[in-house]
């Protein structure tokens, strides 16, 4: 074997090292990004189930005297939010209040620890999280309201902004 066969073996060898170690660091970070992402999924659903889902709930029962799926579909139709304004239908500060008092319970004060390091990140980035979100958190645990959401014209609009408004209006409790 000569001198040159030799330097181009190492050559072909520490190739195939960079390749696997480029490999090995493309394996870590899609792992790191799985990890944040199943913090992410179990953070949503805790809101998810002691927060949005039960307010809704309360507006669909309360107000329409309808199930919830149903209740929806009717906040999607009519553009209806209740973190936002809307002339003739202002549900803000009975959100405001009841997502402030549900703050205050002794049991879930923890909430604002879990809420100010996941509401660090920026409403854009979140925001653009918002297809993840209703792709795979709310189509895997909670298929009913994503096909009311997704099955209603405007529903994906509606639920962006939904899940944006209700970041800024919890950014703003944990906050105060």
């Amino acid at each position: 074997m000569s001198l040159n066969d030799s330097l181009e073996t190492k050559r072909e060898e520490l190739a195939s090292l960079k390749q696997t170690v480029g490999d090995l660091e493309e394996e870590f970070k899609q792992k790191r990004e799985d990890k944040r992402r199943e913090r992410s999924q179990k953070k949503i659903c805790l809101y998810m189930d002691n927060l949005i889902i039960p307010y809704l709930e309360g507006i669909a029962q309360g107000g329409f005297n309808e199930p919830l799926t149903v209740g929806i579909r009717r906040l999607i139709k009519e553009d209806k939010n209740p973190f936002r304004p809307q002339e003739g239908w202002n549900r803000t500060k009975e959100t405001h209040n009841a997502l402030d008092r549900f703050l205050q319970f002794p049991q879930v004060k923890m909430l604002k620890l879990i809420a100010k390091p996941f509401l660090k990140h920026e409403l854009q980035v979140i925001h653009e999280d918002a297809s993840w979100i209703r792709e795979n958190v709310l189509k895997q645990e909670y298929p009913d309201i994503y096909v009311a959401v997704m099955e209603t014209e405007g529903g994906p609009k509606w639920l962006d902004q939904l899940i944006d408004d209700f970041l800024k209006t919890i950014k703003h409790l944990v906050r105060t």
